[in-house]
């Protein structure tokens, strides 16, 4: 049987800025404000180009152009030997106003989009948890704990980002509501393109939110459940654009664009 097209209120009626900007330029962005917020500070290393590639949906070689290009601009630097690697400059900050401002302007600009993905992943995943509270085996649960696990043992927010992946999309896939699962995964799909590097730190926080969540799964405990993951989500509305209206507001950023 296949799956019925995606309803119009579901789906972007517009296209949005960062789709007509290309994937070198957008990873660019994404790393480029990471640093100009500090969430990524100086001296910070950065994860494997592979892993990188992997967190932000792009190839490995768009991957290694955008780092390559940020490096040439001071924003991050390039170690050779032993203990090599690549790291946010001591200029990164200020570098990174200067990166890449189109791009980082159409981030900013698709804010309203932003908010209507995280307002319909919110519809959507507080139903998938609610029947998954009632229909999740309990290999499905135990492999939402692996995810949990892997996420709390991550080095960095590349491996961070991929673990919390399993896990929101398996709590999807052990509600059994197959149909739905492939609206769900398309809009996590087009909110996970506006994804920014965070501190490691803040995302161990997030992931004690899934410790709570796996608990109340265990107990069937639909309300509980759809408690946990209602404030798990809403809370994106204030995280994932943190910072940027300061940002925006510095002089000299160059980001002129409104913001919601």
């Amino acid at each position: 049987m296949s799956q019925p097209s995606l309803p119009p209120a579901l789906s972007g009626a517009a296209i949005s800025r960062i789709k007509r900007v290309t994937a070198v330029d957008t990873v660019r962005a994404r790393i480029a404000m990471a640093v100009s917020l500090g969430l990524l500070p100086p001296g910070e290393r950065l994860p494997a180009e592979s892993a990188i590639a992997a967190t932000l949906g792009v190839g490995e070689i768009t991957a290694r152009r955008a780092i390559e290009s940020l490096a040439g601009e001071g924003v991050l630097e390039r170690r050779r030997g032993r203990g090599g690697g690549t790291f946010v400059a001591s200029g990164g900050p200020a570098s990174a106003r200067e990166a890449g401002a189109d791009a980082v302007a159409a981030y900013l600009e698709d804010a309203d989009e932003v908010h209507r993905l995280i307002d319909v992943r919110l519809l959507l995943e507080a139903a998938l948890t609610h029947h998954a509270a009632l229909a999740a085996t309990d290999d499905q649960l135990d492999d939402l704990h692996r995810h949990i696990d892997a996420a709390d043992a991550a080095t960095s927010w590349a491996e961070y980002h991929l673990a919390d992946e399993s896990f929101h999309r398996g709590v999807a896939r052990a509600s059994g509501l197959d149909w739905a699962t492939g609206y769900y995964d398309t809009v996590l799909t087009d909110l996970y393109a506006y994804f920014l590097p965070y501190p490691i730190a803040y995302l161990r926080d997030s992931n004690r939110e899934h410790r709570e969540l796996l608990g109340a799964l265990r107990r069937r405990d639909p309300v509980a459940a759809v408690g946990v993951i209602e404030g798990h989500v809403a809370v994106l509305h204030d995280s994932m654009f943190m910072g940027l209206r300061r940002m925006r507001a510095e002089p000299g950023s160059g980001l002129d664009s409104p913001t919601s």
